[in-house]
């Protein structure tokens, strides 16, 4: 008796494939997921003129939220339908610029209507990743990565002819945010891309496996653990985080390095948080650099605290917890975390690592799969809003402490070239 793979029980499933995934007349060997709203259609000219010789399906999911203008998508599907094209069926139309690159544009909203707006991004996000896995179960795409996207973006040349590990459950990818000189929104993107780095380099200092970039932008999933995890969340914004975060617990996150994806500034009503609104918030401080935007690292000294006293636990459940939790954080901080963890019933989870794993290194596996990159965020943000608040970009530069690498200098762009250098990646 065979039984079905991973991808066949998930297409079969889970899958959310309006209309039915459609047979197309070709064969490419990568794939690229673009949720698209409100979009001008530059950006699919600027691909094909950078792509135009690779053997890659641009899938392109056209989208409109509940409420939104009927037209926002009118110039981007006026555009597509002035180059030569094949309508599949209904909501489904490829596009052949060349021999090489294809171009498959799924008009979700003459599929499903308007997009719920709870789902937002993540269910345009989902269905053109469905579709990716589908289409490579049916051999029309080789490589076993969906790569994500966004219209924003630009991928530099030779972008998809890179390897990346097999037994990676997804690849983060690097990115660079593209501003204008003495433009206010280039400044605050880059303070908020900033603060994004500074989050994980502080995880990734503490051995944390959730120490990676969550962006829709810039990643890549293995089809296997996609499907593993069933796809992306149905979320208006977070969905990124929320898929790296389950993925992240059946196989390892690899950081890629070299030439960035560049990201254009801007300011975005997409999503309710996220770049965008954070992006805005930040203008209308008026002294971006003054305000408290990043977390301070005394935050992540007591995550390492906490996580070394709870990696005790998981090997001797009948250890005082409290008392050991007070010593190693003191009592005020102690109290907080315990609040918490006590809302997350952490002794039925001790116990169960305990008694599910045998030896110190899988109870150390099963930790971090229960104390998640979602619990360490809401840690975080814990021990920021009762006794370390956040601290400026200024002051975080002004303070050693405040960075786990060594930096060069204190201006924005001299952090970012710091950075850079640390996690080898190239603009």
């Amino acid at each position: 008796m065979t039984y079905p793979t991973k991808v066949e029980k998930y297409l079969s499933t889970y899958a959310l494939l309006p209309g039915g995934c459609p047979d197309l007349s070709g064969e490419w060997q990568h794939v690229l997921v673009v949720p698209c709203y409100d979009e001008s259609p530059g950006f699919v000219e600027d691909f094909c003129r950078t792509h135009g010789s690779t053997s890659i399906l641009l899938l392109l999911v056209i989208n409109r939220p509940v409420a939104s203008p009927s037209t926002v998508n009118q110039e981007l599907r006026d555009r597509l339908a002035c180059w030569p094209h094949e309508a599949i069926k209904p909501g489904y139309t490829l596009l052949r610029p060349n021999e090489s690159l294809g171009i498959l544009s799924v008009d979700l909203e003459c599929l499903e209507g308007e997009t719920p707006r709870h789902q937002g991004v993540g269910r345009a996000r989902r269905v053109g990743c469905d579709l990716a896995l589908a289409l490579m179960d049916k051999g029309s795409i080789t490589s076993p990565w969906i790569v994500s996207g966004d219209a924003d973006c630009q991928w530099p040349p030779g972008f998809f002819q890179q390897r990346w590990p097999d037994e990676a459950s997804a690849i983060t990818l690097p990115f660079t945010h593209h501003g204008r000189e003495n433009d206010p929104i280039s400044a605050a993107t880059l303070l908020y891309e900033l603060k994004l780095h500074h989050y994980v380099l502080h995880l990734a200092a503490l051995g944390s496996p959730y120490a990676f970039h969550a962006l829709g932008s810039s990643f890549a999933v293995s089809a296997n653990a996609y499907a593993k995890v069933r796809g992306v969340p149905l979320r208006s914004a977070g969905e990124d985080f929320y898929l790296l975060n389950k993925l992240a617990k059946v196989g390892s996150i690899h950081r890629a390095t070299g030439p960035c994806i560049t990201i254009t500034s801007r300011q975005s009503p997409r999503v309710p948080f996220g770049t965008g609104p954070a992006v805005q918030h930040l203008l209308e401080t008026g002294d971006m650099s003054s305000a408290p935007l990043f977390y301070d690292a005394r935050c992540f000294k007591t995550l390492g605290g906490l996580l070394k006293v709870f990696n005790h636990w998981v090997n001797h459940p009948d250890a005082n917890m409290e008392v050991a939790l007070e010593q190693a954080l003191g009592s005020d901080i102690a109290s907080s975390v315990m609040t918490l963890l006590q809302q997350w019933h952490y002794q039925k989870a001790i116990s169960h690592i305990h008694n599910a794993a045998r030896t110190a290194a899988l109870r150390q596996q099963h930790t971090h799969v229960w104390l998640d990159g979602f619990k360490l965020l809401k840690l975080i943000h814990l021990l920021r809003d009762s006794h370390y608040p956040n601290i400026s970009f200024i002051e975080s530069v002004n303070q050693a402490a405040q960075w786990p690498i060594a930096l060069t200098g204190t201006a924005p762009l001299q952090v970012r070239q710091a950075i850079y250098e640390n996690l080898g990646w190239q603009f």
